[in-house]
């Protein structure tokens, strides 16, 4: 068993060095599909094997050693050795874009990159590629500003943003190596996060932002432990967060109930000043524009919803939607006041994420990041099994670059949504069926 379990993260190393070269003008989706899906199959066996084995920091050192080794070469790998481009989504291009015009004194809340077209900002590398340039940022500003720092370390190209994507995602290992210790969880379930196909693909790979937000998140996690000592870094780490991606926000009425009365001052203080801080270079010149085209997104995007698409199908698109949001909005009332749930954040936490991912119109594979904490803390197999399948969504590109059209197979959607949502079922029950009182 410890002979297998020893040759599997040599073999994840290999297919992500596969899947990654050679890389062509017109990207093989269709390699990348197949070779996601043995890495996935390889990840559960690794983690079922090191559970089987009762894996420890202590008692198998040279073998922690020997995975952290090889989990730092994918990603190093992946990193900084996949072509300058970036065929699985083209998300980046806009950063980098968003992150030049703040370097050059404009406000991408009120400025979209089709606005700058005419002007020498206007480069041949990273400008072409911007998806829908007509829209101003939905981003918010710790987002921006980390946008800047990528284009000031490398101009127009994905490096600065490559390296920045790496640094967060080694400060995210080291916190959930922290996280793990913390909250006395079995020392396997670290491997969980060093292996995941999803933190790989999506922010090592693919680039995208929600790699900033996740150090923030576990570190707030991690202080909570000891909140009253530490109210105004939590306020302040969960600011930050927020103000990478605003997903955080689904968390925050959980640690605001959570906390002590005699904290909650100073956590609304401490969190609004770190805000309005970080907003205020942009609000000068945007004014009450400072959600850009936020609005415009949640209202009109859908991507791989699940029920989303059901509802769909019964009703208008509109009505669907609507549907979606109430059934998520009214799941707070029940999380937050029933005495099943009180002072137990991270079960409200997984909770209202799993709902989200249910009722959502758009759930692209990197929006699975923020329950990865909560993931592993549950040892979640049904996210385990949906941060690997969720690839498989990916299949709509095989049109796109046969033809330009977006291809959906439905059935490869059913692969990935019908487990989940039996694991799923089976483990809300768990969490939520009353526990047995002992009686002497």
């Amino acid at each position: 068993m410890k002979q297998i379990l020893i040759t599997i993260p040599l073999s994840i190393l290999f297919l992500f060095l596969y899947m990654i070269f050679p890389q062509t003008e017109s990207p093989d989706i269709v390699k990348f599909l197949i070779t996601s899906q043995v890495i996935l199959v390889l990840y559960l066996l690794f983690l079922y094997l090191s559970k089987k084995i009762s894996f420890s920091f202590r008692t198998h050192k040279k073998l922690f050693l020997y995975f952290l080794i090889i989990g730092l070469l994918i990603r190093a790998s992946v990193s900084f050795f996949s072509a300058e481009t970036s065929y699985l989504s083209d998300d980046v291009y806009r950063y980098i874009f968003e992150g030049k015009l703040i370097a050059n004194h404009y406000n991408p809340f009120i400025i979209s990159p089709s606005d700058m077209a005419s002007t020498p900002l206007a480069d041949t590398t990273i400008f072409p590629k911007i998806n829908h340039p007509w829209h101003v940022t939905i981003y918010p500003p710790v987002s921006q500003y980390l946008f800047a720092a990528s284009y000031l370390i490398d101009g127009d190209s994905l490096s600065g943003f490559k390296i920045l994507s790496f640094f967060f995602e080694l400060l995210s290992l080291w916190l959930m190596f922290l996280f793990v210790k913390r909250f006395k969880l079995p020392d396997w379930t670290f491997l969980i996060y060093l292996f995941s196909p999803l933190i790989i693909i999506e922010f090592l790979f693919s680039n995208h932002l929600d790699i900033f937000g996740l150090p923030m998140l576990i570190g707030s996690l991690i202080l909570l432990q000891n909140y009253k000592k530490h109210i105004y870094a939590l306020s302040i780490l969960l600011a930050l967060g927020v103000l990478v991606k605003f997903y955080i926000l689904f968390f925050i009425p959980f640690i605001f109930f959570y906390i002590g009365n005699k904290e909650k001052l100073k956590f609304v203080l401490t969190f609004t000043i770190t805000a309005v801080l970080l907003y205020l270079p942009f609000i000068v010149s945007s004014g009450a524009d400072i959600f850009g085209s936020l609005f415009v997104y949640l209202d009109s995007w859908q991507y791989n919803g699940s029920l989303f698409l059901l509802l769909k199908s019964i009703f208008t698109q509109e009505t669907a939607r609507y549907i979606c949001f109430a059934i998520f909005f009214l799941a707070y009332f029940p999380l937050l006041l029933l005495k099943r749930f009180k002072n137990n954040y991270m079960l409200q936490s997984f909770l209202i994420f799993a709902i989200y991912v249910i009722v959502t119109p758009a759930i692209f594979n990197w929006y699975l990041l923020w329950i990865i904490p909560f993931m592993i803390y549950y040892r979640s197999l049904a996210f385990i099994l949906l941060s690997g399948s969720c690839m498989l969504s990916y299949h709509v590109l095989i049109g796109y670059y046969e033809n330009g059209e977006w291809s959906q197979m439905p059935i490869l959607s059913v692969i990935s949504y019908l487990p989940f949502f039996i694991l799923l079922i089976f483990e809300i029950y768990k969490y939520l069926k009353p526990q047995k009182v002992k009686t002497s």
